[in-house]
Formats: C-alpha cells, sequence, structure tokens
C-alpha cells in the first residue's frame, strides 16, 4: 500500500514539472538567430536615393531635340520648391540623352554584400515611349538587367516633365565596397528615324547594406562656365 502511494506521488510530482515547462515554454518571446558575428540582426531595410545632376557627369556625351549639350550642361532645372512640386527628386534632373553615345555611371558605395531592389525615377518628352534593353540598357557591376519594358508617358515640355518610378531589379547583388550602375543609350528609334532616351531624374535602392555616393552637389552651378 506505501509503495503504491509512494508511486502515485511520484507520477504526481513528474507530470507538475512537465506540465510547468510545456508552460513556460509556451511563454517564451523567440529572438532572431545571431549573424555570422554574433550580432543580432536588425532588419536596417533603407532606401537610399542617388540624384541623377549630382553623379560624375563631366565627361558624358548628350544631345537634345534643337541643341547638344554635353556634361553639366545636360541637367535641367533650378532646385526650385515649385519644381520638386512637380516631382523632381531635388529640383533638378537630367535630359540630352538622345545618342548613342550617352552612358552614365551611378557609383556607389556598401558597408557590406547584400541584395536590394534597384528603381530608376524616369519621363520622357518624346511622346509615349517604350523602353527596352536594346534600346536603353541598364547593367549593375558589369551584368546586364533584364527589365523587359517600361512604358513612359509624354510630358508637355521639359519645364513640366512628368516622373515616375520603374523597378529595374528586386533582387540586384550588391557588392560590399563601389557598386556601379549603368545606363547604356543604344542606337534606337525612339525618336522614330532616330536616337531617342528618357530624362532621368534619380536611381533608388532599397536594401539593408549602408548606401554612400559622391554627390557632386556643385554640379548644377557649374552650368554655363567658360
Amino acid at each position: 500500500m506505501k509503495l503504491k502511494k509512494t508511486l502515485l506521488a511520484m507520477l504526481a510530482a513528474v507530470t507538475t514539472v512537465a506540465i510547468g515547462s510545456s508552460l513556460a515554454a509556451c511563454g517564451e518571446t523567440a529572438t532572431p538567430p545571431p549573424g555570422p558575428d554574433g550580432e543580432t540582426p536588425s532588419g536596417g531595410v533603407k532606401t537610399y536615393t542617388i540624384e541623377a545632376e549630382y553623379i560624375d557627369i563631366e565627361n558624358v556625351t548628350g544631345s537634345g531635340l534643337s541643341s547638344d549639350q554635353s556634361g553639366v550642361e545636360m541637367i535641367f532645372g533650378d532646385g526650385t520648391d515649385a519644381q520638386k512640386a512637380l516631382g523632381w527628386s531635388g529640383g533638378y534632373y537630367v535630359g540630352y540623352t538622345y545618342t548613342s553615345e550617352c552612358e552614365m555611371e551611378f557609383v556607389f558605395n556598401a558597408d557590406k554584400a547584400s541584395t536590394g531592389t534597384v528603381v530608376v525615377r524616369l519621363g520622357s518628352e518624346l511622346g509615349n515611349i517604350m523602353l527596352t534593353p536594346s534600346a536603353v540598357s541598364f547593367s549593375l557591376n558589369g551584368a546586364n538587367i533584364n527589365y523587359g519594358s517600361l512604358s513612359l508617358q509624354n510630358s508637355a515640355s521639359m519645364a513640366e516633365m512628368k516622373f515616375k518610378d520603374y523597378q529595374l531589379a528586386a533582387n540586384a547583388t550588391i557588392k560590399q565596397g563601389e557598386n556601379k550602375l549603368v545606363m547604356k543609350i543604344n542606337q534606337n528609334n525612339l525618336r522614330g528615324s532616330s536616337t531617342g532616351g528618357p530624362t532621368i531624374d534619380c536611381v533608388k535602392i532599397t536594401t539593408d547594406a549602408v548606401i554612400t555616393y559622391d554627390a557632386k552637389t556643385d554640379n548644377p552651378d557649374k552650368r554655363g562656365a567658360i
């Protein structure tokens, strides 16, 4: 009889401990697993904007509808609040891309290797045009981006340019250190029988890496210099 009571007491104690452990497990707060250096990931995804007018544009060749401009003279706008209200990031943009000699490099640095979404903000003064990689190519670190096609709507004039964000890549590979996104105007018929291109406002990169670039904010002030 004593043995039976002892066994029942032991069974009750084990059951109580098991139930208590189960309840404690249900109440635990899960934390992300540590990263390779033992740190807890912060998930700090941000969108970084690289202004077209602030990149190194000194040696870029351009051409327009009625005149040819190159370098900083391809920059349009005055940085006013009214122009920013039109949707021009920073109040400026770059035009005169109507030549197959036009190639623009968006160079940026990342604090670590990662992936990210790459978006370009584009407009058109050539009517409603369709961009394809054969007409206007984009590459990241030497790898061509197959973005399919982008449908751009016409703007009434350069002074009333309308811009829209277009996604080039959703999961682009970003290297630690220097990266280079290149927009190249290829020979095309976007102007009927002549080569054309989009106006470009900026590039946006969304990633958990920290992105920096050498912003040449004095570019607009260099216009008209002899």
